[in-house]
């Protein structure tokens, strides 16, 4: 006997509501990703340098939710934890993310608690995952290191585009090695038994680079601005300018496959007051105004939510009319925590002591405004 109408089309709705929010992402917009550069996760190594980079007052407001005031100038920030982990799941899934992008820092790492965090989670709320190599690292562990990163490869949860390539994002080529290490990338993916994966170079010239190095597309890490600078610029400025304009309409001019790059903003501030060991080429201009003195610096440069969503919102746009030249449909975001170098949609420590997830609402809005 054949069920009643009603039923089967709540059966269709139980299915089709319980596929990963990434599934059903693609087929009404662009995927959505955000980049995660994790030294908020461990009680030691680069989490004590941005600590002490954040640790002034007046950067209090970019503290991640989970940051322990203690006085003064003097801030704890470890998020290692499952049940952190499950709330950033939850708030991506609010903004409507469909993926983060880790950058790889490889086995044993402290930068890499909050990958394994992820990973180990059985509810990733819909939330894929791809890695983002730098040329660096690349250089140090060199091809051996493949095999490791293909195993990641194999996991239903990572990125796939273009039937089944996993995406991979490298950040600044290597120098000690040319083609012929993404070559070798290649070929091992083949022989595990997958599809070529799909490779991204980000950086300095990347569509200069692409060419040789037989990349698929470009796109980019961050935009700077003016660079590392006591005096960023407005983040209206560095999105009309600094993306749309030299990034963007570049990329259209020149008909260069790409993954549409937006921005959460660029405020090294932080870092020239204090800079981390990893900045050598800065030198420290603290600021001599008392703890209690200190109000939050929020200006032009630090981003509004609205200001935020509408970006990503024309991002989403341009894909759409771009599918020519981003045929992996995709959008990435700096970033989902780079608090202190500016980029960031995680939510933060309110003044109220509660977590400002502002900029997780306004992007909800856009990306799921059902």
């Amino acid at each position: 006997m054949k069920a009643p109408l009603f039923v089967s089309l709540a059966v269709v709705f139980h299915v089709f509501a319980a596929l990963p929010c990434s599934i059903r992402a693609e087929e009404s917009r662009p995927l959505v990703g955000a980049i995660r550069w994790d030294a908020w996760y461990s009680n030691k190594g680069p989490v004590k340098e941005v600590e002490h980079s954040l640790g002034p007052p007046k950067y209090h407001f970019r503290l991640p939710w989970f940051a322990q005031l203690q006085g003064g100038d003097k801030v704890g920030i470890n998020g290692d934890s499952e049940a952190i982990m499950r709330e950033e799941l939850n708030y991506a899934a609010t903004a409507g993310l469909d993926y983060w992008a880790f950058l790889d820092y490889g086995p044993g790492s402290d930068m890499t608690h909050a990958l394994n965090r992820y990973l180990a989670e059985k509810d990733k709320r819909g939330l894929q995952f791809c890695f983002i190599e730098e040329g660096a690292s690349i250089d140090g562990r060199g091809p051996a290191d493949w095999p490791r990163v293909i195993e990641h490869f194999k996991n239903p949860q990572y990125l796939r585009v273009l039937n089944d390539r996993p995406l991979l994002c490298v950040f600044a080529r290597p120098k000690k090695y040319g083609r012929e290490v993404f070559d070798k990338l290649r070929q091992l993916t083949v022989a595990a038994g997958l599809p070529e994966p799909y490779l991204v170079l980000m950086g300095w010239n990347p569509a200069e680079e692409r060419a040789k190095l037989g990349f698929d597309a470009v796109s980019e890490y961050a935009a700077v601005g003016t660079g590392y600078s006591p005096n960023p610029v407005p983040y209206a400025q560095l999105t009309s300018k600094h993306v749309v304009q030299e990034l963007w309409q570049k990329w259209e001019h020149d008909r260069t496959p790409h993954i549409t790059f937006a921005t959460a903003g660029w405020d090294t501030r932080p870092r020239q007051e204090r800079p981390p060991t990893w900045c050598r080429w800065i030198k420290a201009t603290p600021d001599l105004t008392p703890p209690e003195q200190q109000k939050p610096l929020r200006d032009v440069v630090t981003a509004t939510p609205a200001q935020i969503a509408q970006h990503v919102q024309e991002a989403v746009q341009w894909t759409r009319s771009h599918r020519d030249l981003n045929p992996a449909n995709c959008v990435l975001i700096y970033g989902w925590n780079e608090n202190d170098e500016g980029g960031w949609l995680i939510p933060t420590l309110g003044a109220d002591g509660k977590p400002d997830d502002s900029r997780i609402q306004a992007l909800g809005k856009v990306l799921r405004p059902n």
